[in-house]
């Protein structure tokens, strides 16, 4: 479980990630919201996935409303590239909203301090957007089926 974090905009970050990453990470990001909502005391209704680990580093690092938001954002993100890309609606498209409503909490504060956990991969570029490129890069070195669909690969990848 992930958050590429390849742009400080989480738009522009979701459109730079392979097909094999926008389908996966659709539910993905559902289950870490999910877990989001438990922790701050909602109920999951019932078409929401599972948590997966609410102890997973990717979840203990959403301690802060600004990185909160920018999961909401990146969810809602990866919903439409899933629909633009794919032609069709992921299973938890219409949760996007939902997550928005139980979560959002206005924030003009930044906090860019996310949680590096790279499996198998050590870096020391100090900044997030920056590392988070190393990482992909090296991701596709070890994928096999990586692919753009109606995206050009982005250019730090070439």
């Amino acid at each position: 479980m992930q958050l590429f974090i390849l742009d400080r905009n989480p738009y522009r970050a979701v459109e730079m990630l392979a097909d094999v990453h926008v389908r996966k990470m659709c539910l993905e990001t559902a289950q870490i919201l999910s877990a989001v909502m438990v922790i701050n005391g909602n109920l999951l209704s019932e078409n929401m996935p599972a948590i997966y680990n609410i102890n997973h580093p990717v979840i203990r690092a959403l301690q802060s409303t600004a990185k909160i938001n920018y999961t909401l954002y990146y969810n809602w993100a990866l919903q439409n590239e899933f629909l633009y890309r794919f032609e069709k609606k992921h299973k938890y498209y219409d949760l996007a909203e939902v997550y928005f409503e139980k979560l959002f909490v206005p924030s003009e504060h930044e906090d860019w301090s996310f949680f590096r956990n790279f499996k198998d991969f050590a870096t020391e570029t100090p900044d997030i957007v920056d590392a988070y490129r190393e990482y992909y890069r090296f991701k596709k070195s070890i994928i096999r089926n990586w692919h753009y669909t109606k995206r050009k690969e982005p250019d730090f990848l070439l």
